[in-house]
């Protein structure tokens, strides 16, 4: 599941050396832009309007579906 993943993340940047800890960061943001694609999916699935998503995520419509519109 895509949270507890996150929080395996976000628990291990308390440990390690500074590159365990940017390679954590680096993993928490691919897992982040890779769950947001499932998400939109789903809401496009749902019959969510472009304008509706982009609206949750703090962007443009226009970001979201030049960003998304030809995956869904």
């Amino acid at each position: 599941m895509e949270v507890e993943r996150m929080k395996t993340l976000v628990g291990s940047m308390d440990a390690g050396g500074p590159v365990d800890r940017l390679q954590a960061v680096a993993a928490l943001g691919q897992e982040v832009r890779r769950t947001e694609a499932v998400l939109v999916r789903r809401a496009r699935g749902e019959g969510l309007s472009w304008e509706a998503i982009a609206q949750a995520l703090g962007v443009s419509r226009q970001a979201v579906h030049q960003r998304y519109g030809k995956r869904t």
